[in-house]
């Protein structure tokens, strides 16, 4: 029995098996005060070194045996045992099995001073009571009768009985309780053995008494002995490879590293019989995993190990036999509780991974031999193969629900997390869930690439998660857009938490050489409070940052008048694509008059809808429909289509007029759009300077870099470029000066404030002034009043476009609203229609 780490970890339980130890050498003494029955004086003696040389023998030639799929070890020492009660005097037998059994124990096994000492008071005990049981049966009768043989089996049968009592009485104490049915199973198996084995040691007794047949009975016991020998190194081969067969099995079953691992801890430690087993991997991950199991108890422990006693200290690289030699080997043993053990290399995709270590043998065995390592190869091997398909699993699994770049939860994974804070909100426990996107970061990839812009979001990903720590889930969404999920918040936590978050825009961070900085825009919604399905949540918080980046960043909590209702938005986006291929999107024309001549310089195509069931829908509403449906493009170029088709009746009626037509964000963002623009052109005959384009700085904004590429595209065809709304957006001169545009439309906002505000009338006067500067046409929109007209006039603007002209007209009434004059492209409208128009001005300048 092996009790070197016991020992170390118990000190109570080995002082106990110290004085166990003592009370059994103690009753080994006993053969010394018995005499040896005269009876017996026709057998041959046989002195106490002889034993001792058979007792050292069958103690190095331990047979294993194999039932019901558990190793048992099989002792040959009471073949001379049973010889010695025949043909020694009980002293000799005492000092021949004393020597030659601690012999074996101290210089072939190797055992510790425990070890050693605990089982030579057991051996001293069994030879004590194999005398005593022997004496008392044979009592007189015929040595080799059937009572004499019936007396030799009992003794031995005795000393197996004894052996198995006094190590499950010591394996009580270190590892508690054993059930019965187990401890029941040991003793039998024991006790049998041991009677077995002592029938063969009869066979020499007779050999001795019968000269006359002792060479053959002798050959015939060798032939048994070495056949059963044979037989049971046979039987061990077969289980071995079983057992490999099992491992395998179990290895290609194992869902992951973790059941990989348990399982070549168990087989390991059945194979080898050995007492402990490990696994640790220091090339997978970080830090130093330690996977460990003792025999005895089963128990798994899995340590991040830190402690640098538990590492290797020499390369495992080359399989390895550890027994002590030198410090380092016994430093790494005593860290185990071990005084032998066998280590090799786990490779992972050809690099050391780790390693797989097995120590101290169980049962009556010698240590580890040099076979034995390399069926621990076997082992490993398996166990890497196992382990790499494993980690590959793993690492699918975790791609899956992962983003790759910056690690964190992906949406899939995120949806999961969302469902459930929505679900505990409906019970009780409030949640936030919040939508946070980066301001300007599509400028970093255009500029410096997108290797700077992935550095970025790593980076910022980083501090996101840091900042939210425990208090939620921080997931990419895509792009540049993360989420984040915080459970039993009230509104006052979340703007805290929220706050901390945009906080971390605020350090530069050094990418590609440089030191970036952007801002962020986070929309926050409250669970029940604005939804209770993840879905719904979601969306709401995007709706918030949307707003939140309309107001140029920061936070803002979602408010039931952000967003029209999602099921009428999920209505009209159906709708609208069914409207889109029936041909149902019509527009309207909106002219720019020029102030000093009264004339119709060009018109504005503006899209309208009649919904057959809601009737007249805002473009502000079908348009978001569209954005959320992924129908702009579709839309607008069906709005183009009818511009275009306009343009040219004018043209073939006598009226060469320019049309514009607004360009939506998203599908300036197209890389495509001036060929789309350019077949539009050919397929109606319009020529490209008849065609102006509207966009807004904020679209342009949003990617200068493809937008400028674009529009100088646009431009170079003759399409004429307008700045829409100008003063509301980003307002960069710089940005102005290299865009190539003909046309800036100062916002209806400046000129409704004109007569309240000084300060607006300055601004009109200066966006007037520098749009000359730049030959540029200038143009005022939303003028009500012939106030606004004649002041624009005095300020120099020359067009104009507002409700004082016209409200928006048919495309089958432009010919009646115009009249030819000299100048080719100038039609003057009639001064009775230069009058106010007395209709909601709201409806008519809202544009996509």
């Amino acid at each position: 029995m092996n009790l070197h780490r016991r020992a170390s970890a118990l000190p109570a339980a080995t002082a106990k098996v110290v004085a166990f130890s003592a009370v059994l050498a103690l009753f080994g003494l006993v053969p010394l005060f018995l005499r040896r029955p005269s009876l017996l004086d026709e057998f041959r003696s046989l002195p106490w070194w002889a034993l001792a040389v058979l007792f050292a023998v069958t103690e190095i030639g331990v047979v294993n045996l194999r039932i019901r799929k558990q190793s048992h070890s099989l002792s040959l020492s009471e073949v001379p045992l049973v010889m010695g009660l025949f043909l020694a005097t009980p002293s000799s037998l005492m000092l021949g099995r004393l020597v030659g059994s601690l012999a074996v124990f101290l210089i072939y096994r190797r055992q510790s001073a425990l070890n050693a000492a605990f089982n030579a008071a057991l051996v001293l005990a069994g030879t004590a009571l194999a005398e005593l049981t022997f004496l008392l049966v044979l009592s007189g009768t015929d040595p080799l009768g059937f009572r004499g043989c019936l007396a030799a089996l009992l003794a031995a049968a005795a000393v197996g009985l004894l052996d198995a009592g006094a190590v499950l009485r010591v394996q009580t104490w270190y590892n508690g309780m054993i059930a019965q049915l187990a401890m029941a199973r040991a003793i039998f198996i024991s006790v049998a053995g041991a009677a077995l084995v002592g029938t063969v040691g009869v066979v020499p007794v007779l050999a001795f008494r019968r000269g006359e047949a002792a060479i053959p009975i002798a050959v015939l016991g060798a032939i048994v002995l070495l056949g059963y020998r044979a037989f049971a190194t046979l039987t061990e081969r077969h289980t071995r490879l079983e057992r490999l067969y099992e491992l395998s099995d179990a290895l290609a079953g194992a869902p992951g590293s973790a059941d990989v691992v348990r399982s070549v801890l168990n087989q390991s430690t059945d194979l080898l019989r050995a007492d402990y087993a490990e696994v640790m991997l220091t090339g997978v991950g970080t830090g130093v995993h330690l996977w460990s199991q003792r025999h005895g108890d089963r128990v798994y422990g899995a340590v991040e190990a830190g402690a640098h006693h538990l590492t290797l200290p020499f390369p495992p690289d080359t399989l390895r036999l550890v027994r002590g030699h030198g410090q380092a080997e016994i430093e790494f043993l005593a860290a185990r509780g071990l005084s032998e053990a066998v280590i090799v290399p786990l490779r992972i995709d050809g690099p050391i991974a780790g390693h797989l270590l097995v120590g101290d043998r169980r049962g009556e065995e010698r240590g580890f031999a040099h076979g034995d390592v390399r069926l621990l190869e076997t082992v490993a091997n398996h166990g890497s193969v196992a382990l790499r398909n494993g980690q590959l699993i793993e690492r699918l699994h975790f791609e899956a629900r992962h983003d790759e770049l910056t690690g964190l939860p992906n949406r899939l994974n995120f949806r999961g997390l969302l469902d459930e804070a929505a679900n505990a909100s409906r019970q009780g426990v409030p949640c936030a869930v919040m939508v946070l996107d980066f301001n300007g970061f599509k400028a970093i990839n255009d500029s410096l690439g997108h290797p700077a812009g992935d550095e970025l979001l790593r980076v910022l990903a980083g501090r996101f998660r840091d900042v939210v720590g425990d208090e939620g889930t921080v997931a990419r969404l895509g792009g540049d857009e993360f989420a984040i999920v915080s459970r039993a918040v009230n509104a006052e936590a979340a703007q805290h938490l929220a706050a901390k978050v945009l906080a971390t825009f605020e350090d530069p961070v050094p990418v590609a050489g440089t030191r970036l900085r952007v801002g962020g825009s986070l929309g926050i919604a409250l669970g029940p409070e604005h939804g209770t399905t993840g879905a719904d949540l979601l969306r709401k918080a995007d709706v918030a940052m949307y707003v939140a980046k309309s107001a140029a960043g920061g936070r803002r909590m979602y408010s039931a008048d952000m967003l029209i209702p999602a099921p009428e938005v999920f209505t009209l986006a159906t709708d609208l694509r069914d409207a889109i291929r029936a041909d149902e999107i019509g527009i309207v024309m909106h002219p720019l008059v020029d102030l000093e001549t009264g004339t119709v310089h060009s018109f504005e195509a503006l899209a309208r809808w009649q919904h057959p069931v809601l009737g007249e829908i805002s473009p502000k509403d079908f348009f978001a429909a569209a954005e959320q449906s992924g129908q702009v493009a579709a839309l607008s170029e069906r709005i183009l289509d009818r511009a275009l088709a306009a343009c040219r009746v004018w043209m073939d009626a006598g009226y060469p007029l320019r049309v514009a037509v607004n360009l939506a964000p998203r599908w300036l963002a197209d890389p495509s759009l001036p060929d789309q623009i350019d077949a539009a052109l050919i397929r109606h005959g319009v020529p490209a300077d008849r065609l102006c384009l509207e966009l807004t700085e904020s679209s342009a904004m949003d990617e200068p870099r493809r937008a400028g590429e674009v529009l100088t595209r646009l431009s170079g065809m003759g399409v004429h470029l307008s700045m829409d709304d100008f003063g509301t957006g980003y307002s960069s001169l710089n940005f102005l000066s290299r865009l190539p545009i003909d046309q800036m439309k100062i916002d209806r906002s400046f000129i409704q404030q004109m007569y309240n505000s000084p300060r607006d009338r300055a601004l009109v006067q200066s966006i007037i002034d520098l749009g000359r500067n730049l030959g540029l046409e200038v143009v005022a929109e939303g003028v009500t009043d012939p106030g606004a007209r004649r002041a624009l006039q005095e300020m120099g603007c020359h067009l104009a476009q507002g409700y004082l002209f016209t409200a928006p007209v048919a495309i089958e009434d432009v010919p009646r609203l115009v009249s030819r004059v000299g100048m080719v492209g100038r039609i003057a409208l009639p001064d009775a229609e230069l009058r106010p128009v007395h209709a909601s001005p709201d409806r008519s300048v809202v544009r996509p």
